[in-house]
This record gives structure tokens, sequence and C-alpha cells, in this order.
């Protein structure tokens, strides 16, 4: 049964109204909750397998969401656009997207068993672990699809729910299975499957089965799937540049160095990461808003957001690289200590710059121009697979570092190109802090310590 879908109202243009700080205060804390189970399951694969066996899992991980990437077509990111903009119905979305999961499917069991059958079972995994592919790669586009819906929806406490399940599960199964010795890649990649096919299973029981149309995922609205691809695939082909991005010189580090060196590299990005947790809740909370608001309204909202999310993650990656010698050393053991720090510290200025450019890239994608955020990491993947190949096999993973950090700053510094040249707003005003923004935290302050951090409802926390 198709169900019509309504645009939010448009709320007043401030970044720090109740509902905007309440929903990034929400998502910010399952961040912290959801790359906590990350990190612990870092910690619990490095200390269970070993650097080498670390680094195969990573390569079965990154070859997942590569692939997963290229299957889902976008359509995750259309989704999220249209449900802000109405002009398609909820129910419609929802049954194409279950259709292309479908598909999905049925075009990876074969070509699984094709790869198997001309080249052996193996793909950085061999044996039962290669098998595995067969069932992450649909349980990994479902997750993307489905959660689209509770992002473009705003049902952020939703989103929230499934994707701590999905990282919960993963840790405590991991974890059990390393305290009951019986962790190897292949337990750890299966666990790690069942995570997302049973947070798939929540989201679907969330969003509500009796939204998908049998008749619709047999037979889909092609003229809603073709605007789902063609808006998303833009996107997506953004978001596959910017995986290549993340995640392409763990391949180039496992081909002209070890599997072990990819461990290393592993835990030195994870870390470095953390520093995302902020901008990502931010990023995560704005596109739906920024979406659904006019103009006007949104060059009012996006420069502020961004200079602060920049000033904050400056500080985050600070603190970053000051506990990671002992974090290292304390949670992974010596056999990635000193190899991961120095990484860690080439990676920082790269992850900073990367802080801004998903708030900027919220704002072009809310405007339509998404293809600019595709052109942008288009620019940085070139560096990257230009510096990596120049530098990888000379300074091995610090070279790896060292382009991925340059890269990062180029993704920037395009993104504020095509964002000032979009909004008519000028680059100082989007990255360089300001005096007058201390008002925003002197308010929220004084508003936490009167109330006891609970505002009441319909109240502005603008000062």
């Amino acid at each position: 049964m198709a169900v019509d879908n309504h645009p939010p109202p448009a709320e007043e243009p401030t970044p720090h109204g109740r509902s905007f700080l309440f929903n990034v205060n929400i998502v910010f804390l399952s961040q912290i909750a959801i790359y906590g189970f990350a990190f612990g399951l870092r910690v619990v694969l490095a200390r269970g397998l070993g650097d080498t066996g670390l680094g195969t899992y990573a390569l079965f991980f990154t070859a997942i969401l590569v692939a997963g990437g290229i299957a889902n077509l976008g359509v995750g990111l259309g989704n999220i656009y249209f449900l802000n903009k109405g002009t398609h119905r909820y129910g419609v979305l929802l049954s194409n997207s279950v259709a292309l999961i479908g598909w999905t499917a049925i075009a990876g069991w074969i070509l699984i068993g094709i790869w198997a059958a001309a080249f052996e079972p193996e793909l950085f995994v061999s044996g039962d672990a290669y098998w595995a592919y067969a069932a992450a790669l649909p349980a990994v586009v479902a997750y993307t699809l489905l959660t689209s819906f509770l992002h473009g929806s705003s049902r952020f406490v939703a989103l929230t729910i499934v994707a701590l399940s999905q990282g919960a599960l993963s840790f405590g199964a991991v974890t059990l299975l390393w305290l009951l010795d019986e962790l190897d890649v292949t337990t750890a990649i299966a666990a790690w499957t069942a995570s997302f096919i049973f947070s798939d299973l929540l989201c679907l029981a969330i969003i509500g089965p009796h939204r998908v149309d049998l008749r619709t995922v047999f037979w889909p609205r092609w003229d809603a799937l073709r605007d789902q691809v063609v808006y998303g695939v833009q996107g997506q082909a953004a978001n596959m540049a910017t995986l290549f991005n993340y995640r392409l010189d763990q391949f180039l580090v496992a081909a002209f160095v070890t599997r072990a060196a990819v461990g290393h590299y592993t835990v030195a990005v994870g870390l470095a990461e953390s520093v995302w947790w902020i901008s990502s809740a931010v990023a995560l909370v704005l596109l739906p808003r920024l979406t659904a608001m006019e103009d006007e309204d949104a060059q009012t909202v996006t420069p502020i957001v961004s200079r602060n999310t920049l000033l904050i993650s400056i500080l985050a990656s600070v603190a970053v690289v000051a506990v990671s010698p002992l974090a290292i050393q304390l949670l992974f053991g010596d056999a990635f200590y000193p190899e991961a720090f120095l990484p860690l510290v080439l990676l920082m200025p790269g992850i900073v710059a990367a802080s801004a450019t998903r708030v900027l890239g919220s704002y072009l994608f809310s405007r339509g121009k998404i293809i600019y955020n595709t052109y942008a990491t288009f620019i940085a993947l070139g560096v990257t697979v230009a510096l990596d190949l120049a530098l990888i096999p000379i300074l091995e993973v610090e070279g790896a570092a060292i382009a991925s950090s340059i890269a990062y700053i180029c993704a920037l510094i395009a993104t504020t190109y095509w964002y000032c040249q979009v909004s008519g707003q000028s680059a100082g005003e989007a990255l360089i802090w300001r005096p007058s923004d201390r008002e925003y935290y002197v308010s929220l302050i004084a508003r936490i310590r009167r109330r006891g951090g609970s505002p009441t409802p319909g109240e502005s926390s603008a000062p």
C-alpha cells in the first residue's frame, strides 16, 4: 500500500533552535556509541586476529563497501531528496528500493558463483569466508536503502536505534567469539554480516512492512525509479569516489607492502576518523533540514554550522593525537605501536578538512547541486591515485597517509569554491571562526545551567 509523503515544514532559519540541537545531540551521542562499538570491534579484532588477520578482514570489509556502493545506484540518496521534496509517494520509493535489494542479491549471487568457477573461491578471503560475500552484499545494500527512509524523514531516534543495534550486535558477537577462543577471519565476517541482516529486519519493522506494495516490488514504478537513480547516481558517484579516497590505499598498501601493514594503517585510520563523529552528526541532521529550507534560510544557517564544526574538529584532532601513543599500546598492543602513530598524525590535517567538506557538501546537496560534490570528490580521487602510486612504494604506510591528507584538503578547496558559487557567500565566512560565535556557546551553556539541559518545548536556544 502506497503512503503519501509530505515534506516537513520549514523551520526558523537558525542552526541552534531546539529541534536542530536536539537532533544533533541525539545523533552525536549515537555517533559516539556507534563509533565506540566500531572502535571496540577493531580492538577485539586486532587482539584476536593480529595485524595480518585484521588486514585481511579490512580488505573483505572494504570490498563489500565498494560492491554495495556500486550496486545501490545511489537510490538511497534519491530517497532522501524526494522524501523531502514530496515529488513521489513514500510507498512508491520504498517498494522500488525493496525491488532493487532483490535484484542486487540475485546479480551478486551470479557474479560470486562465476568468479568462484573461474578463479577459485578466493577474493581477499578464501574457503567458507569467500561465500560470505553472498550474504554480506545484499545485507549492506538493504541497510543503505532502508535507513535512507529514516534519515529522509528525520526520524533520528529510530535511525539511532537501528545503527546501534548493528554496532552492538557485531561487537558483542565478535567479543564472545574471542572469549570462547573461536575468533578467526571467517567467524568475524559471519558475525559482522549477521549484524547487518538483523538491523535490516529491524529497520523494515520500524518503517512498516505494510508500506511495501508487492505489486510495485515485482513491477516497479519506472518513472519514480528513474528519478531515484538519475538524481541519486550523481551523489553516489561522489560517494564512491569518496570511498576510494578513504579506502583505495588499503588495497595498494596490501599490494606494495604487506597485509600486516594494512592492519597498522587500519588502526591509524580508525583513530583519526574518530574526529568525524562531530561532523557526521551535524551533517546527518543538517542535510534534510537544509533540503526543506528556502535558499535564504539555508544560506544563513550553513556558514555558521560549517565554521563552528571546523573549529571543534580542530580541537578534537589535537586531543586524539595527544592520547594516541598510550591508547594504541594499551588497546591494540605492541604490534601496532609505533607503526600506527605517525600515519595517524599525517592523516589529521586532511581529516579536519573533510569535516568542513561534509557540511558544505550538505548545502550543495540541498540546493540540487549534488553534481558539484561529485566533481570535487573526483578531483580528490585523482590526487589520491597519483600520490598513492608515487608515495606508497617509497614511504609505505606513511605515504598512504600523506596522499589521503592532501586529497581531503583538495576536496575541501573544490567544495568551498562551488559552495561560494552557488550560495554567493565567501569562503572565509564558511571556514573562519568569528568571535561573535561565542554568543551561541554562552547562550547554550546558560540555558543548560538554568534548565539542566532540558529546554522547554517550543523554546529556541538562540541568543
